[in-house]
């Protein structure tokens, strides 16, 4: 049991350091967000896909080793109020601690960043009216070819 729990404890580990990962590419976001870097942004985006990536994969890992944990502890599901105590368990908790908050420090990184997107899309929402209203009112005052009507000529000697 001890080296299952430990193996857990491990991959949890890995799956912090990516979320830390996550944590410091949502700052450089921030910072391009701030900046107009637009091009940086889209880079990092993929970045972080391919993180999110790595932890759908590793997340699919570890619940494999929860589940051997469940079952050699005969547990209806897998938690760790009910994991026996003992130091790996101890290290296990503190590492599921640790992934909180950076979990919780990343949220609110990536609220930050979707608060700037919503004022930045708000901004160039209201460009957009601005621009379709004064096209709007160039029109109305530059007459277009019809308004005038069929050209004629009028002839003054009779």
């Amino acid at each position: 049991m001890d080296h299952l729990i430990a193996q857990l404890d491990a991959g949890y580990l890995e799956v912090v350091e990516l979320y830390q990962q996550l944590s410091v590419l949502a700052q450089s976001i921030a910072k391009g967000l701030e900046t107009g870097q637009w091009e940086g942004i889209d880079k990092q985006l993929g970045e972080k896909q391919v993180i999110m990536d790595k932890i759908d994969v590793r997340e699919a890992e570890l619940s494999q080793l929860r589940e051997k944990i469940r079952q050699e502890l005969g547990l209806d599901e897998f938690s760790l109020s009910a994991l026996p105590a003992h130091p790996s368990v101890t290290k296990f908790n503190n590492t599921i601690d640790q992934l909180m908050d950076v979990i919780e420090e990343l949220q609110k990184w990536e609220k930050n960043n979707e608060d700037m997107l919503r004022k930045l899309v708000a901004g160039v929402q209201d460009q957009i009216k601005d621009f379709t209203r004064s096209k709007r009112a160039a029109k109305a005052y530059s007459p277009g070819p019809g308004s005038y009507g069929e050209a004629r000529f009028v002839d003054e000697k009779k």
